[in-house]
């Protein structure tokens, strides 16, 4: 004989059931689909780091500048042809009768931003800022799948104004370390008298001027280099009781670092000087890679632009890396990083890619604030320190900030 209400509980626990395990395999989805899985099976990057290939880069990098031929063969040669190679910006003297280039700007722009890249010519691009410092530009493109009529425009434009870099690549966003390394490429091939190179995107308004204060004093040292070579003895003994981070060299990084080289273990500069003249050398050598600096763990989201698989990438952080949308370096410091990129496994994100290319070669990015990776809101005297700041995709707008900022003397 049937019981109608046992009957009545089985069912209520046979859906109470079924809606566990329908919560359950949800919740399992959910966690899936934010990576919380993945995390689980991650290697520690602290502790097991390494990335192909996985060699001697500092002897490699000797052999290569030895001229040699290295034992180990690259693995990533980034072998696209120059469409537009514009072999000879550098070359053109200034009216100086000068060919080195001080600053070089690389600007990352896609081929469809035309208007972007007037503006910047009229503004932040400007090559003839500084009567004293030679500037040279180029805009580093791809090619369109989409719209191939396009390229009749970009051959005008270089005709025009003689400052385009175009290789036979898709301009895509997955795209963006095959364009970055390609200009890489271009500098250590047709500008290696740079001595420094400023990477942007064409959305950024950048000050030259604070760029410049930047490269020439990285550790903000508050005191004239000659004068940190030649100090009196009340100086010296001033200098001991200080922390030298406060003393200023107004000098190159290139030329500070040649100097220190030369004078830091003679004996006839005091130890307290020859300290901080050592640790000007030991932070940077000469080689500085600067801009904003992330220290992040890959996205797992799969939902995301910026998923990343264990495959791709299985380590629990990343190295230190600088935000893509503008950094500068020495040109040793790119010429040691783009080697080094040819026997660094490729990784679709440049920012990513630069930084684990940064930690193989043994260069450390070097944090700056004043490089905002996001757009700093404006007020005219807020903007007095920035170098660099996002969102600038609107080429009257950056135009009116650059103007007005010339005008207070910060650009």
């Amino acid at each position: 004989m049937h019981c109608p209400r046992m009957c009545g509980l089985d069912i209520w626990f046979s859906k109470l059931k079924v809606k566990y395990i329908l919560g359950i395999l949800i919740l399992i989805g959910i966690c899936d689909i934010f990576g919380v899985f993945i995390h689980l099976f991650e290697i520690d990057y602290h502790t097991k780091f390494t990335y192909p290939l996985d060699i001697n880069m500092e002897e490699v990098l000797w052999e290569i500048k030895e001229g040699k031929v290295p034992s180990i063969k690259p693995i990533n040669v980034h072998s696209y042809r120059f469409k537009i190679k514009n072999e000879a910006k550098c070359k053109a003297m200034d009216k100086n009768n000068n060919t080195n280039v001080v600053l070089l700007y690389v600007i990352k722009s896609a081929i469809n931003n035309q208007k972007r890249r007037k503006a910047i010519r009229n503004s932040w691009g400007w090559e003839q800022r500084f009567s004293d410092v030679t500037i040279r530009r180029i805009f580093l493109l791809g090619t369109s799948e989409t719209n191939p009529i396009l390229q009749d425009d970009i051959d005008k434009e270089h005709e025009k104004y003689q400052d385009l870099v175009q290789a036979d690549f898709v301009d895509t966003y997955y795209n963006n370390t095959i364009k970055t390394m390609m200009g890489f490429k271009w500098v250590v091939n047709y500008c290696p008298k740079a001595q420094f190179i400023m990477f942007a995107d064409d959305d950024m308004y950048i000050s030259t001027k604070n760029l410049l204060k930047f490269v020439r004093n990285p550790l903000n040292i508050q005191l004239g280099y000659r004068r940190l070579l030649y100090l009196s003895h009340d100086d010296d003994r001033k200098l001991q009781k200080s922390n030298h981070k406060s003393f200023k060299i107004e000098t190159t990084l290139s030329n500070t670092v040649l100097n220190t080289m030369q004078v830091r273990n003679s004996e006839e500069i005091p130890l307290q000087r020859r300290k901080l003249l050592q640790d000007i050398h030991e932070t940077f050598g000469d080689s500085l890679y600067a801009g904003y600096v992330f220290d992040t763990s890959p996205m797992r989201h799969k939902p995301s632009k910026w998923y990343v698989t264990l495959k791709e990438y299985p380590f629990s952080r990343y190295p230190p890396y600088i935000t893509a949308g503008a950094y500068v370096l020495s040109f040793p410091a790119l010429y040691d990083m783009y080697y080094t990129s040819l026997y660094t496994k490729h990784f679709r994100f440049d920012d990513v890619f630069l930084g684990i290319v940064a930690k193989k070669c043994g260069i450390s990015p070097f944090h700056n604030e004043n490089f905002y990776f996001w757009k700093k809101p404006y007020d005219k005297l807020g903007y007095a320190d920035v170098i660099a700041s996002h969102g600038y995709d609107n080429p009257t707008e950056l135009q009116k900030v650059w103007e007005e900022q010339r005008s207070l003397g910060n650009a």
